[in-house]
């Protein structure tokens, strides 16, 4: 098992937690686009703390495995092999730059 996969399960550990949380609240549970809006504020508040010029490098970590976590998320409930997807994409801009730098 890759270490994405096991970041990935550990991922959705805590969002089924958080299902749980809101069931019994009796909240509905959030769909991509929920997940993809609480990805867009983990986003800001991590411009937030880079906009400080001494930032809390405490504050910078939680925040960056905050924006972590919610893509491991929305990559899990949309099916999408996240790993594959990184080497394609990592593959293409490296043919992009190689044309670019040429």
């Amino acid at each position: 098992m890759s270490d994405l996969i096991k970041l990935q399960d550990r991922a959705m550990e805590i969002r089924r937690r958080y299902n749980d949380l809101q069931k019994k609240k009796d909240q509905p549970q959030w769909d991509a686009i929920k997940l993809a809006n609480g990805f867009k504020k983990d986003v800001e508040d991590l411009i937030g703390i880079l906009s400080v010029n001494n930032f809390d490098p405490k504050k910078l970590n939680h925040e960056l495995a905050d924006c972590l976590w919610s893509v491991l998320v929305i990559a899990r409930k949309l099916d999408v092999d996240l790993e594959r997807a990184f080497w394609t994409t990592m593959l293409e801009l490296d043919n992009r730059l190689d044309g670019e730098l040429k």
